[in-house]
């Protein structure tokens, strides 16, 4: 079926779009110095989430992609990684087409990881959408340890509560078992003690998500927040996202208020500066 017989959507109609998955990569790779003599390499992927840009609009897409050349996690670091891969999907949906017009689906961003991660451990981490994508390509690509901030493990769900205009993909290829066959992350996990998911205990799709892999032993650490994407505030992040595996580990299963977990991991000053500027914003 042709593309005109589907209702027009922004983010993956758009000739906006399409031509930036022709001329632009939508990847991003920056090295930093590697100094620890005679250890390990590492190589941390960042994946963007689907709000990269918001709301779908052309004027926003130029703004933020086109124009800045946004990338979320860009002003983080794992400060072990020598190398640093920041990815994005200007669709928006989950990754499933892939990120531009040559690496297109799953399987060819998986070659692409692959190839880039050639002699390093890596590290992958996203939020949201970014989550869901640093799971499966994490899996798939047998990564050190994954984090996951509040990532999405299945999207059939989304078949009932959302619709076409906001995530077409879902929609049209609901039935291709090519794309499909990602729509639950289950499968996918086969180290389970390696992955590491934060999430909002207070939100309703974020426990959905959570009860879907909640068997499979994956590492849970919980927020009683109903807020989307990073479950605590971003004072908290260099903290968490460079922790060792061992203070990781320490965190399972554990139920977190995100303003003391903040100031703890944060400090008093950059926690309260973080809000502030939050405040400031909303005014």
């Amino acid at each position: 079926m042709e593309i005109t017989d589907y209702p027009f959507v922004f983010q993956t109609d758009s000739n906006l779009v399409k031509e930036s998955l022709k001329k632009n990569s939508n990847y991003l790779i920056e090295y930093s110095e590697y100094n620890a003599i005679g250890q390990d390499k590492y190589c941390a992927v960042y994946f963007s989430s689907n709000n990269i840009y918001y709301p779908n609009s052309p004027d926003v897409f130029r703004r933020e992609v086109l124009h800045k050349n946004r990338y979320e996690w860009y002003g983080e670091r794992i400060r072990k990684a020598s190398k640093h891969i920041f990815i994005r999907d200007n669709k928006k949906q989950w990754y499933l087409e892939g990120i531009n017009s040559e690496i297109n689906t799953i399987e060819r961003l998986c070659d692409f990881l692959k190839a880039e991660t050639e002699g390093y451990k890596t590290v992958m981490l996203g939020s949201s959408a970014g989550g869901y994508a640093a799971v499966l390509f994490g899996s798939l690509l047998k990564s050190e340890y994954i984090l996951s901030f509040n990532g999405q493990f299945k999207l059939n769900d989304l078949l009932e509560s959302s619709n076409e205009s906001i995530d077409p993909i879902i929609f049209r290829e609901r039935n291709n078992i090519l794309i499909n066959q990602y729509f639950s992350l289950n499968t996918f996990i086969s180290n389970p003690s390696r992955v590491y998911y934060f999430y909002s205990n207070n939100s309703r799709w974020d426990v959905l998500n959570m009860r879907h892999v909640e068997k499979t032993g994956i590492n849970m650490v919980s927020f009683n927040t109903s807020i989307h994407g990073i479950p605590f505030i971003k004072s908290a992040l260099p903290t968490v996202i460079n922790s060792s595996r061992m203070k990781l580990d320490s965190w399972n299963n554990g139920k977190y208020n995100p303003l003391l977990f903040s100031i703890k991991y944060g400090g008093v000053f950059p926690t309260f500066y973080v809000l502030c500027r939050k405040l400031l914003r909303k005014s």
